[in-house]
Order: structure tokens, then C-alpha cells, then sequence
């Protein structure tokens, strides 16, 4: 995937991994001026994708580290951490947008949101290639997607009656996780440049915003036929697809959404009957996942 890149001019890259940065990465502008991505011991590939970034627009390499932390309950677990030391790319990219903190810990959100905040003009006015690019690389570091089929209940009145039925219908949202209402709003622009329609999340957090996604089944059909840049693999957040490349997630999605022969949405008169075609149709769905 990343060799789709490998023809763009140093300006546009530079577009990338901008994104990169603002998603999982740190910009250090202090007397120490570097860029650091750190990560899960898993993702190793995004830290390929980084390195193959900052080599191709500062001809520099990055050194990476393995990070142990402790917790408390005694556990130790393993991080991925790379660095690129350049004054001259922490330069350029602050060139691009003023700011790559999206967020304070040592602030309240009132007092961050009164500080210059992230500005994705830069990406906006591109070519649609780097917007999809940039969107692709988004869904890559702080993306999820979520395929499944769902169980309504559902309820007419004919001729003074009320009747109730059942809908298994399939369903998958596709979220980029992020809390800066600046950036979520500009989020929301690429998705609508690109013809995608997002849809800002809530959440009971310090901004409110938890990010934005696209549902529509168009939309979808669309997002999978592209995936993520890279074969970074699906967190232990997920009961379902752990450890499951986030590709080949969007793949068995797009098998589903091409396959006629799977109802992508089906009624029933009883509750039992439903429940056990929503059962039948998970397992379709899991295991066309595993084969891909």
C-alpha cells in the first residue's frame, strides 16, 4: 500500500504525514525538535509507514525503541516508539497547520479550545487523490470499522391495529476517532469534499465530540473498496476482529456488500425466527472475515 505513495512530490507527502502526527503522533518544538510516533508493540508497519515518510521528505532516518511501561497491577507492556530528530521537518510541518495538539491534559477544555488550534486547511485545499489519501491514513492510525447485523423491532398500525415485526438488517459504521471540535469540523469538510456524509459523534467528554463516522451503505461500498494504508491490525478493543488486519475487515465487507445471494436485509413475523437468522448471519460475517 505504501508504494502508492511512493510517486508523490516531498509537498505532498509532507501532507501525510502531517496527518500521521496530528492522529498518533507527537511534534516536539522545543530546544529538542523532533516528531515521534508511538504505538502499540503490534504496529509495527505504521512505524515502516512513518519511517518511509520522513526518508523520502528529509532524506533522515528515525530511530525506533521498544518502550516498556509498568502497571501498577505489576503487568508490563511493550511499546513501539519512533523519532525522527530534525529541526528542519518540525519547521516544515509547522508551516503547514500552527499547532499538532489536539488536545491538554494539563488544561480544562475551556482554557485549551482559547489556544491556536489544529488547521486542516492545507488538506481541504489539495487534489481529491491527497484527500483520500489523507483520509485513508486517518482511518489507518485512529480508524475503526464495524460490520454488523442488527436486530430491530419494528412496529406498524393498519386498519386501527398495531402490528410488530422484526428486521435483521446489515449495517457497518466507519469512525475516525477524535475529540478537537476544530479538527472534527474540519474532518467533517474532507469527508463532504471527498462526497462522503459524516456524521460528528457524541460523547460525554471534555469536548463532547467523539468523532465523526460515514454509514450509508453508498458510502461504505465506496470507503472499503480503498482501506487503510497499511496492514496495522485491529486492537484488543474489539471482542470480534482482535489482531485481524483492518483491511481485510474492509475486504470481507466488501465481499458481503457484493455477494447478492446475502440478504442485506430481511423481516420477520416473530422475535425466535429473527434471532436465530441474526445468529446465522454473524457467523457468515465472522467467518468471511477469518477467510480473507
Amino acid at each position: 500500500m505504501i508504494s502508492e505513495l511512493d510517486s508523490l512530490p516531498k509537498n505532498e507527502m509532507l501532507k501525510i504525514l502531517a496527518v500521521v502526527i496530528l492522529s498518533d503522533g507527537y511534534l516536539c518544538n522545543k530546544e529538542a525538535k523532533y516528531l515521534k510516533l508511538s504505538t502499540c508493540e503490534s504496529a509495527d508497519c505504521q512505524h515502516v509507514f512513518f519511517s518511509f515518510l520522513c526518508k523520502k521528505i528529509f532524506l533522515k532516518d528515525t530511530k525506533r525503541y521498544v518502550i516498556h511501561i509498568k502497571r501498577k497491577n505489576g503487568s508490563v507492556e511493550r511499546y513501539l516508539q519512533s523519532n525522527l530528530f530534525s529541526k528542519e521537518a518540525v519547521c516544515a510541518l509547522l508551516e503547514l497547520n500552527p499547532t499538532y495538539l489536539t488536545t491538554s491534559k494539563s488544561l480544562s477544555g475551556e482554557e485549551f479550545l482559547k489556544l491556536d488550534q489544529p488547521d486542516i486547511s492545507f488538506l481541504l485545499n489539495s487534489n481529491e487523490q491527497i484527500k483520500l489519501f489523507a483520509l485513508r491514513t486517518w482511518f489507518d492510525f485512529d480508524g475503526s470499522i464495524s460490520p454488523f447485523f442488527k436486530l430491530k423491532r419494528k412496529t406498524d398500525i393498519k386498519n386501527g391495529r398495531r402490528y410488530t415485526y422484526y428486521q435483521v438488517q446489515f449495517e457497518c459504521e466507519i469512525r475516525i476517532a477524535e475529540t478537537n471540535p476544530a479538527l472534527v469540523a474540519q474532518l467533517n469538510q474532507l469527508f463532504m469534499g471527498l462526497g462522503f456524509d459524516g456524521i460528528i459523534k457524541k460523547k460525554n467528554n471534555w469536548s463532547g465530540i467523539d468523532g465523526i463516522c460515514i454509514s450509508k451503505i453508498k458510502d461504505v461500498k465506496r470507503f472499503v473498496r480503498l482501506g487503510p494504508i497499511t496492514d496495522v491490525k485491529i486492537s484488543k478493543k474489539s471482542n470480534r476482529f482482535e489482531g485481524i488486519p483492518k483491511k481485510n475487515v474492509c475486504i470481507a465487507v466488501k465481499k458481503i456488500l457484493d455477494d447478492s445471494s446475502i440478504l442485506k436485509s430481511r423481516y420477520f413475523k416473530g422475535e425466535r425466527e429473527a434471532l436465530l437468522y441474526k445468529k446465522k448471519m454473524d457467523l457468515i460475517l465472522l467467518n468471511t472475515v477469518k477467510r480473507v
